[in-house]
């Protein structure tokens, strides 16, 4: 277990690059099973969920080599190998390596993926799907067992919810499929399109990335080498300017798209934020004190990411007026509400919806975050907050956050590291 200890009341202010994209290298690391030849990845995160993967990879055979943020791959000697409980379980990403397993190798086995406390997060969408393209499943004793008799089929899929998982796991998967695959209702996040990208350049003949109907042609394997550069962590872009926002703070983060972030940035105006954006990057000032938000709601890309619901509950905790956000995602990602609310904030929670009352500035305590998201916006309101403040389970951040403290030491925070 490990937290930070902050000395809150400190302006965030300076210039820097973000780190490449958690949620778009992760899947692209599953994919690198599907070409039995070298793939370069640069722009690599050093984080933990990243290390997770790498491990997995290797397990399976894989040879992998890093230095600096470049990775090096080489899955021509891969296996398909039984993951360990252990490995599977420390990231919900981990079920990922369903599809590619399957497409290549036919079979696969694996137990039920981990990751961060925020709901139910099924699977239900990944199996459903691969049971379409002619994968036998088998659940039991926390694992999943598949095989596919011969080849995958290609058919039509149709999602009953825009899953960005589900959307990844079934690409992957029609990589190994023969005839079309056509994928409706898909995710239409900029992960998608950064794995589809790849997938090209590994042989895949793909249409239709960004829209909710994907469609996969067919996959003629390529033993080129392919050099691959991650694009910029939106959601951890959002996150710093969050935070930024809170302390009123004045910041440059280079190497992101803002239109990845155009409903964030259209939330941080009406805020009273002032914004500059640039092809490859964002400018933010914050006001002294930020506008109420009369209703904010989370919904599937383009709108409102529920990745950074977290982050603008923290602002609003201390925006002035009264405030209104509602979580349609993940049923549980109000968890942390209760933790503000432990610094001096008062926020009430409804079903899917939570009320926010802003109050001037928050108070320095002890608070715990439970999963990823939460556990940084956590660290944004102690930066906000008067007096010092302890934030315990900093080891979820670690797991998408790369070098959070000497980032925010560059930019002004006082903070240090415990670790039990």
């Amino acid at each position: 277990m490990s937290g930070i200890e902050i000395e809150g009341g400190c302006r965030l202010a300076g210039e820097w690059e973000i780190q490449g994209s958690k949620n778009a290298v992760l899947p692209v690391l599953a994919a690198a099973l599907l070409h039995a030849g070298v793939t370069v990845l640069t722009r690599v995160p050093d984080i933990a969920d990243v290390r997770a993967s790498v491990e997995i990879l290797e397990f399976l055979g894989v040879k992998t080599k890093q230095w600096g943020h470049t990775l090096w791959v080489d899955a021509s000697q891969a296996a398909p190998r039984k993951i360990p409980r252990q490995m599977g379980e420390r990231m919900r990403s981990s079920v990922l390596f369903l599809g590619p397993l399957l497409a290549r190798f036919g079979q696969a086995s694996l137990p039920f993926p981990g990751g961060c406390a925020i709901g139910r997060r099924p699977v239900d969408y990944h199996l459903a799907g691969l049971r379409r393209l002619g994968v036998r499943l088998e659940e039991g004793g926390g694992e999943i067992q598949a095989e596919a008799e011969g080849r995958l089929s290609g058919g039509v899929v149709e999602l009953p919810y825009p899953s960005v998982g589900a959307t990844e796991q079934l690409l992957l998967a029609a990589c190994g499929a023969q005839g079309r695959t056509e994928l409706r209702g898909a995710a239409q996040e900029p992960e998608i399109v950064t794995l589809c990208r790849y997938l090209r350049r590994a042989g895949a003949e793909i249409s239709g990335e960004g829209t909710p109907v994907i469609r996969v042609e067919g996959f003629c394997p390529s033993r080129q080498e392919i050099r691959f550069r991650i694009p910029g962590d939106r959601i951890a872009a959002g996150t710093y300017l969050a935070m930024a926002a809170m302390t009123g703070g004045r910041v440059h983060i280079r190497g992101i798209s803002p239109s990845h972030l155009w409903a964030p940035l259209c939330a941080f105006r009406r805020m009273g934020c002032q914004l500059r954006l640039l092809p490859e990057g964002i400018s933010l000032w914050a006001p002294s004190r930020l506008s109420a938000l009369p209703f904010l709601a989370t919904a599937p890309y383009p709108a409102f990411p529920t990745d950074l619901q977290s982050s603008f509950l923290a602002m609003m905790a201390v925006a002035k007026g009264e405030s209104c956000l509602e979580e349609n995602v993940f049923e549980s990602r109000f968890s942390m509400a209760g933790q503000l609310n432990r610094m001096g904030a008062q926020i009430q929670v409804q079903g899917r919806r939570a009320r926010c009352l802003g109050v001037e500035r928050l108070q320095g305590g002890r608070v715990w975050g439970t999963d990823l998201r939460s556990g940084a916006a956590l660290v944004g309101a102690a930066l906000a907050a008067e007096g010092t403040s302890r934030v315990e389970g900093f080891e979820h951040v670690e797991r998408g956050y790369q070098g959070m403290l000497p980032l925010l030491e560059s930019l002004g925070a006082k903070v240090r590291k415990i670790t039990e």
